[in-house]
């Protein structure tokens, strides 16, 4: 059996794919198929401008009406807006797959380092699969 990847969060051999965290799961290389990255959470960056574009309008509007002070808490909001936009622009990705005709999560990280690791890992153990089911018509 060859190791590609071991840490504390996953392990992915030539036959397995275990991901340690939140709960132990194990999944079979060979029964995984339509394996793909997948980017979660985060905000989307159209929805950042609609709603940045709003509280500007409600700034100008409230400056007109009220006068300089009340473009105050708009103001603030665009800012706020701003910065968790920036925060979770990038999200977490994912790596989701079939198994089992089941869509299953395999791994997830907010370290990209570490989930660019996993996928390099998981990508190569899929070509060995590959190379496996080849019926020794290939080296490998």
């Amino acid at each position: 059996m060859r190791t590609f990847y071991s840490g504390p969060d996953a392990v992915v051999t030539d036959t397995h794919f275990v991901w340690r965290k939140p709960t132990v799961q194990i999944f079979a290389i060979d029964e995984l198929t339509n394996v793909r990255l997948v980017r979660s959470g985060g905000v989307r960056p159209g929805l950042l401008v609609l709603l940045g574009l709003a509280l500007a309008g409600a700034a100008v509007a409230t400056t007109f009406q009220f006068g300089p002070l009340s473009a105050v808490p708009p103001v603030v909001a665009m800012v706020i807006v701003a910065v968790v936009g920036l925060r979770s622009k990038d999200g977490n990705w994912e790596i989701r797959a079939i198994h089992r005709r089941r869509e299953v999560r395999l791994f997830t990280s907010a370290d990209p380092r570490i989930f660019n690791q996993v996928t390099r890992a998981l990508r190569r153990s899929l070509e060995r699969r590959a190379q496996r089911h080849t019926y020794g018509l290939a080296a490998g």
